[in-house]
């Protein structure tokens, strides 16, 4: 009984005890044991931090935080301490993301001297670049702080591609989908047209999931390329018409088929076909056909068959009518798109090809019967067939369109991608101009008709086929975009501008001219390529392969 009282009078203690102590819990508990018992008197302590957490500038450089690097003194086949650094961030950065081997943890973080790297790097998110470290024989690999982005003394500048390249999803192979790369300390460089068309100047692209902070830096891109002309067409014209066939003369046949057609059929199929001729008879003549093809309005009349003799006398086929040029065509408009492989342009419109020429139309037929008219006994009777129309000449090939100019982008962030910029200048250079669109080929050239049979004596003869019109010459080309010059572009991504972060575009290219224009002919040119610190593109309905 007097146990159970017992426990009962330390509860009531240890109670008071816990009551007492819930308000000195900041200052320390004056029932030490019964407040040990209940736990209630002081919080847990906070660990101390880490060897490797801390800011760049202040956090020290120790080998289990971070794989070395060093392009002067380095060498791949080193472990990456520091007093075996690697050669190529490239391969520090491999060793960051995957450990040094015998089960050693990955670091996932890269120090990098503050010297140049004449590479392109890929960086999974996830992995930090810090550069700028002092190192040497004299060198300690501590930051060496300016305070200033564009101090940075890390450069990765390769002769062609892209200087850096920031992974993301399982691109990146790295865990999780909030890993971050932070870049602190690094001048990316691009070079004039060094991306993977040749054309344009991209320093650094977030792939679409990457997630980077890049702090203290400064990206450069360079000028893009002028686009391409486009191909002319050939300068020889294209093919010629047919000469039309001759009708049978009077009096060799009892009836005298008009003269056939010919038929020119050009390289892309069409065809153009001479009339018929009239055929010739004893007491009247047959019209000639027209030539084809008719165009769709012909107030001229051309290419109409002749008439054939009966009161009268009959009549030549009409001229067929020339094939349409292909004009000029439109210059490139739009802003181009994104893509993995940077930013692709628009080409200027292709030229029309010109139209086909008409055949002329078929001669009209004769007779052999009338006032003096008539064959002689013994021959045959039907008077002479009018001759088949010309032909007409091929339409020319249109020219080819201008090529777009290269871009000049800093940085392009694709879709899904997450970019903060702190202290960090972005320069874009020019865009490149559209390339002039190609010249279009002349057409081919209508052939003359055939002729109309001969009369036997005074018998009227029959008449000719009407010349083909000549091919309609080829379209000029109109000429490319002019490439853009932006400091960020990005479609369906996070960008934020954080203190200090200029973003600063250099000059779109102009658009290229029409072919075959003048200088001061806007007619077919190419939109002029944007400039703007930062541009934002529309996600497109399908998106192009990342």
């Amino acid at each position: 009984m007097r146990a159970k009282e017992g426990r009962r009078v330390a509860t009531s203690v240890v109670a008071v005890a816990m009551f007492l102590c819930g308000a000195s819990t900041l200052t320390g508990c004056p029932y030490s044991d019964p407040c040990w018992e209940v736990e209630a008197c002081e919080p847990d302590p906070v660990p101390p931090p880490g060897p490797c957490e801390g800011e760049p500038h202040t956090a020290p450089a120790l080998d289990e935080c971070g794989v070395f690097v060093s392009a002067s003194s380095g060498n791949d086949r080193n472990p990456g301490t520091k007093g075996a650094p690697v050669k190529t961030v490239q391969h520090a950065i491999g060793l960051a993301a995957s450990g040094r081997g015998n089960g050693e943890a990955p670091t996932r973080r890269v120090y990098a001297c503050g010297e140049s790297f004449e590479e392109e790097i890929s960086l999974p998110s996830g992995v930090d670049l810090w550069g700028s470290r002092l190192c040497g024989d004299s060198g300690d690999w501590s930051y060496e702080w300016s305070g200033i982005g564009p101090s940075a003394s890390t450069v990765i500048a390769p002769p062609a591609r892209i200087p850096v390249r920031v992974l993301g999803g399982d691109e990146g192979g790295i865990a999780g989908d909030e890993a971050t790369s932070l870049i602190v300390g690094v001048r990316a460089v691009a070079a004039d047209a060094s991306a993977s068309d040749g054309k344009s100047s991209l320093a650094m692209i977030l792939s679409s999931g990457a997630r980077a902070i890049v702090r203290d830096s400064k990206i450069i891109a360079g000028n893009g390329k002028d686009g391409e002309p486009g191909e002319d067409a050939r300068s020889e014209p294209a093919d010629d018409g047919m000469w039309g066939n001759d009708g049978a003369d009077a009096c060799t046949a009892d009836f005298a088929q008009g003269a056939l057609p010919v038929v020119t059929v050009c390289d892309d199929g069409i065809e153009s076909t001479g009339g018929p001729g009239g055929y010739g008879d004893l007491e009247s003549g047959g019209d000639g056909a027209s030539g084809q093809p008719v165009p769709v309005e012909n107030p001229a009349g051309k290419g109409l068959g002749g008439i054939g003799a009966g009161s009268s006398q009959c009549s030549d086929g009409v001229e067929g009518a020339e094939g349409l040029d292909g004009g000029r065509a439109a210059g490139a408009v739009g802003i181009g798109q994104l893509s993995s492989d940077g930013w692709i342009g628009v080409r200027g419109e292709d030229g029309k090809r010109g139209g086909v020429g008409q055949g002329g139309g078929g001669g009209g037929g004769s007779k052999s019967r009338g006032e003096m008219m008539a064959c002689a006994a013994g021959r045959l009777r039907a008077g002479a067939a009018g001759g088949s129309g010309g032909s007409g000449g091929c339409g020319g090939q249109g020219g080819k369109g201008g090529s777009y100019g290269g871009a000049s982008i800093g940085i392009i962030a694709l879709q899904g991608s997450a970019l903060t910029l702190e202290r960090t200048e972005v320069f874009a250079g020019n865009g490149g101009r559209g390339g002039v669109g190609g010249t279009g080929q002349p057409g081919g050239v209508g052939l003359q008709g055939g002729h109309g049979g001969i009369g036997y004596g005074d018998m009227w003869a029959a008449c000719s086929g009407g010349r083909g019109g000549k091919g309609g010459r080829g379209g000029d080309a109109g000429g490319g975009l002019g490439g853009p010059s932006y400091g960020v572009a990005s479609v369906g991504a996070y960008v934020s501008f954080g203190p200090d972060a200029p973003a600063k575009a250099g000059r779109g290219g102009d658009g290229g001219a029409a072919g075959n224009a003048a200088p001061d002919d806007d007619l077919g040119r190419g939109q002029a390529g944007g400039a703007m610190p930062y541009r934002q593109f529309d996600v497109p309905d399908s998106a192009p392969p990342q």
